[in-house]
């Protein structure tokens, strides 16, 4: 079976084994990148999808997170990433099937998840890039960790497991939502410790950023009507083990989407309101406007690697904007402005009534300067599911890392 790159996935609602005890020392690593020990930001975006890639490999799952796949980038071969040459990979024996949710990682050159271990529990595993030699490292408590604190995302960064969970509870009469960051050292039975806890009245998002030694962590806040938004940023250093808030403001009128951090610890938002896209940075606290543009129908940017992407729909038809950090505009058109290989129809049409074939959703799953991913899905009928890489530098030209059809 080919190499590929995995590792730490999401159990939909799980992690930690009880906030007891205190950290293990960390290991030593510089303050600068280091890939192959760092989570990969650009595939953390919040829409608990699976994908991960390394400098031979991309790595994921299906739709759902129940299939490990894998794309060659040298040979351009796909497939299934199951270790077993004579499995058919229609069963539940079949070495690829996780059944589990977000958060893939490849980390120092293993795969690791988290899955389903018998009827209620979840247990860390880990395995060579071809999935062979698996094992299992942990079981995770499900009554302290998955009931308490309902994870929706797991990484794994510089020697810990990172979670980050979305719980709804009670105080006193009043629904609240608790927004939970929690780590524990990747190596050995060591518990969790809560490193953030907070909850909320309303309705609220998060992010989560990792460079270096620093975990960046961001809460964005909101009644019902979304007539403001209120923002924290805070930085944890990994190191020292401390927090420092670098970033507070109640009351914002635009709309505010996922932040982004840069490999020298720039912090940068994006948002919409008034007929504007917006791109602000933190400075000294304070949200410092960077790049701006028209755009009448308020869409959000998103900011990946060295990139910022506006969608929007035009005569029902899904369109991109692609910009570098300097605001220089890399692609404008069509998000599908070639066919794409196997797959019926346009899927770039959306809410066209008239439009011949099924129609299909898709879901950012990341990117950089050279290349978007995105996952292509449709229900109408039978189930199609497709992962695509889009070439920004030959006008988002498709290739089809894997489908539920190969």
């Amino acid at each position: 079976m080919k190499k590929a790159v995995i590792l730490c996935i999401l159990f939909s609602v799980i992690l930690l084994s009880g906030c007891k005890g205190g950290q293990e020392e960390i290991q030593e690593f510089p303050d600068t990148p280091t890939p192959e020990y760092d989570a990969q930001n650009q595939y953390l975006l919040m829409n608990l999808m699976n994908f991960q890639e390394t400098e031979d490999f991309f790595c994921g799952t299906d739709y759902g997170g129940m299939r490990l796949r894998y794309y060659d980038k040298k040979s351009g071969v796909s497939g299934v990433l199951c270790p077993d040459p004579t499995c058919t990979h229609d069963t539940g024996d079949c070495g690829a099937n996780i059944s589990t949710g977000a958060s893939l990682s490849v980390y120092d050159g293993k795969l690791y998840w988290i899955a389903p271990k018998g009827e209620r529990e979840a247990a860390l595993y880990r395995s060579d890039l071809s999935g062979a030699n698996r094992e299992e490292l942990r079981t995770i408590d499900p009554q302290n960790v998955i009931n308490a604190y309902q994870p929706q995302r797991y990484m794994i960064h510089r020697g810990f497991l990172f979670l980050v969970g979305q719980a709804d509870v009670v105080e006193g009469t009043e629904n609240k939502i608790q927004i939970s960051l929690l780590s524990a050292p990747l190596e050995g039975q060591a518990d969790f410790t809560v490193l953030y806890q907070e909850q909320f009245a309303s309705g609220v998002n998060w992010d989560v950023r990792f460079v270096g030694n620093s975990v960046y962590f961001s809460r964005i806040s909101f009644p019902e009507s979304l007539a403001f938004f209120d923002v924290a940023i805070s930085r944890y250093d990994m190191s020292a083990k401390n927090w420092e808030q670098v970033y507070e403001e109640q009351g914002i009128k635009e709309n505010i989407g996922h932040m982004w951090v840069t490999e020298r610890g720039e912090i940068y938002l994006p948002g919409a309101g008034g007929g504007k896209a917006y791109v602000w940075q933190i400075q000294e606290g304070q949200r410092k406007e960077k790049l701006s543009w028209e755009d009448e129908e308020n869409n959000i940017p998103d900011l990946l690697d060295g990139i910022v992407m506006t969608l929007s729909l035009k005569d029902n038809i899904r369109c991109v904007k692609v910009m570098d950090d300097t605001g220089k505009t890399l692609y404008e058109g069509k998000l599908f402005p070639q066919p794409v290989p196997g797959l019926e129809g346009d899927p770039g049409v959306y809410g066209d009534p008239q439009a011949q074939g099924p129609e299909y959703g898709f879901a950012l799953l990341g990117g950089d300067s050279q290349k978007l991913i995105i996952q292509v899905s449709s229900y109408m009928e039978n189930m199609v599911d497709y992962t695509l890489m889009l070439d920004l530098t030959d006008n988002l030209k498709p290739t089809v890392l894997w489908s539920n059809e190969s």
